[in-house]
């Protein structure tokens, strides 16, 4: 008889730090010298395990909401007749390819 553990425990895999903003990685010329810390919670603390999940995990690999306001582009009309916003393709061909772009720096 065999029994199946859904969800159980990997034996391998890389670490949950390796992807995650909190973690400070340092890593020496072989594979056994590496050190992990955790930043998420004040001080921060050593962690000397593969990390499989964690509750202040945060993905270096995607942004903030905070950091998505801070690259997007605020689209005003320039008067009460204009509407904000993108224009077709085809509408900007017939306008001859002119686009203005005004950026303010208010913040």
């Amino acid at each position: 008889m065999t029994a199946n553990v859904k969800n159980g425990t990997p034996f391998h895999g890389p670490s949950l730090c390796e992807t995650c903003t909190h973690a400070h990685i340092e890593r020496g010329y072989r594979a056994s010298e590496k050190r992990v810390f955790c930043a998420a919670h004040e001080p921060a603390h050593a962690v000397p395990f593969a990390m499989h999940e964690c509750t202040s995990y945060r993905d270096k690999t995607r942004q903030s909401l905070w950091e998505m306001e801070q690259v997007a582009w605020l689209l005003a009309p320039r008067g009460s007749k204009r509407e904000a916003g993108f224009i077709r393709a085809n509408e900007l061909r017939k306008k001859g390819n002119e686009v203005e772009l005004i950026l303010d720096h208010e913040n």
